[in-house]
């Protein structure tokens, strides 16, 4: 199982069915945009902060939680914790963008009645459609 959050307090009966950890730092594909974040993120990593987004699915209700910590983890900064009821989603899945021939980058998105959310999403294409699945097998029940 991925990173226990401890963010995350379940209801009686809840249960986890699966999670995905995004990056925060930048959702473009192109390569030039990831080039130039990746500067930034070095300078970021120098002075400890870290920027992070996970959404957790389970058979009640999807979490997203938004982490913002500083030196190195060891201080929390910012953390946003938004609840989504399952009747709210609207649509789920993923794109794949691919730059350059080979530059490939894989995006999870969601989006509800008020937002979407799309986080980039560092495992493999099977990974993900399977997250897709289970999202939507939560919202069509």
């Amino acid at each position: 199982m991925a990173k226990e959050l401890k963010e995350v307090v379940l209801f009686d009966g809840e249960e986890i069915s699966c999670q995905l950890e995004g990056n925060a730092y930048t959702s473009s594909p192109n390569p030039l945009v990831k080039l130039m974040t990746s500067i930034f993120r070095i300078f970021w990593i120098i002075l400890g902060i870290k920027l992070k987004t996970y959404i957790i699915i389970t058979n009640l209700r999807i979490i997203q939680v938004d982490k913002k910590t500083i030196l190195w983890g060891i201080i929390p900064s910012d953390t946003a914790v938004t609840t989504l009821n399952k009747r709210t989603i609207q649509s789920v899945g993923y794109t794949k963008a691919v730059r350059w021939l080979f530059f490939k980058t894989i995006y999870f998105s969601m989006s509800n009645m008020v937002a979407t959310t799309n986080i980039t999403y560092k495992g493999s294409l099977s990974d993900i459609s399977e997250i897709v699945q289970k999202v939507s097998e939560l919202v069509s029940k």
